[in-house]
């Protein structure tokens, strides 16, 4: 089964600020003499390197860094990208605690906008490692129809989130996430916005610093419930670009999260290919033994 992402290759080349066609024919011929101890595809499409090596700006060496972890990372972390399926038992209860949007607008630099919140605050609800798969899933979505971008700006709303929420968070799996998000995640991100800021928020960052090297943290801002937002409007998120929740003009957050649900359960084939693909990279006998989990993963969908 082939990994066919949706965004047009030509035209993604053609908006790119930084492509050289040596270095990415470098790049392809990289990766077929890789061995399988690296778990990295040999047959990645020229779009799956085009999304690598844009969000590395064109650094070969560094693109080849990235890809190697990225295979690495999801071999790894089972529970953020693998068995990818709205309707499975662990991702079905987190589809409907949870709001997730790729917004349909852009920043006023012309970023990919990610947003998320909770949608029902009992703590009870919340369970990390779906969610984190589901965040994942919206920021492989985008890249799939929009293709290779300037950069993206995720927008986190913290109304609601109690010191419950925090007693849920597993330190293994934020160790993979941040981790994964820091060094492996094919995107140029730009900034972190954090709305609603709430009292737990000092809890908050007293868990999750330690997993955050400094570029990573300077890029997060942080923005309490009543501060004045029009510099923001004017500099980084236009209004126009926000849901009614942030002053915004778009749909409300559970209309665009439905939205986004809708795109992800669309992509479940594509979601299944890359797995696939994964699989097959790895040394004979972890490959028998992670296709048999998948299949199960089916019988059980």
């Amino acid at each position: 089964m082939v990994v066919e992402l949706e965004f047009d290759y030509n035209a993604a080349i053609a908006s790119m600020d930084i492509f050289s066609q040596q270095d990415f024919d470098s790049l392809k011929q990289w990766t077929q003499n890789l061995d399988k101890s690296k778990f990295v595809p040999k047959d990645l499409t020229d779009k799956q390197l085009l999304i690598f090596y844009n969000a590395c700006y064109g650094d070969v060496d560094r693109t080849k860094v990235c890809i190697e972890k990225y295979y690495q990372i999801r071999k790894n972390a089972p529970e953020m990208f693998d068995n990818r399926v709205l309707s499975s038992e662990d991702v079905q209860p987190t589809v409907q605690a949870l709001e997730f949007a790729v917004l349909p607008e852009k920043s006023c630099e012309g970023y990919d906008l990610i947003y998320h919140r909770l949608h029902n605050t009992e703590p009870s609800k919340y369970h990390l490692e779906p969610g984190c798969k589901l965040l994942l899933m919206t920021v492989d979505a985008c890249l799939s129809k929009r293709g290779p971008q300037p950069g993206f700006i995720f927008l986190f709303d913290m109304q609601g989130v109690k010191l419950g929420h925090l007693t849920r968070v597993s330190l293994s799996t934020l160790r993979k996430f941040f981790q994964y998000v820091q060094e492996a995640m094919p995107v140029r991100m730009r900034e972190i916005h954090v709305f609603n800021t709430e009292p737990i928020l000092d809890k908050l960052l007293l868990l999750i610093r330690p997993f955050m090297d400094k570029k990573f943290f300077d890029m997060i801002k942080f923005h309490h419930k009543n501060e004045d937002l029009e510099k923001f409007y004017e500099t980084v998120v236009p209004r126009s670009a926000l849901p009614p929740d942030h002053g915004g003009t778009l749909p409300d957050t559970q209309t665009l999260h439905k939205k986004c649900m809708q795109t992800l359960k669309s992509l479940e084939p594509y979601f299944r290919a890359e797995e696939e693909q994964r699989i097959n990279a790895l040394p004979d006998k972890k490959r028998d033994k992670a296709m048999e989990k998948a299949f199960k993963n089916l019988d059980i969908d």
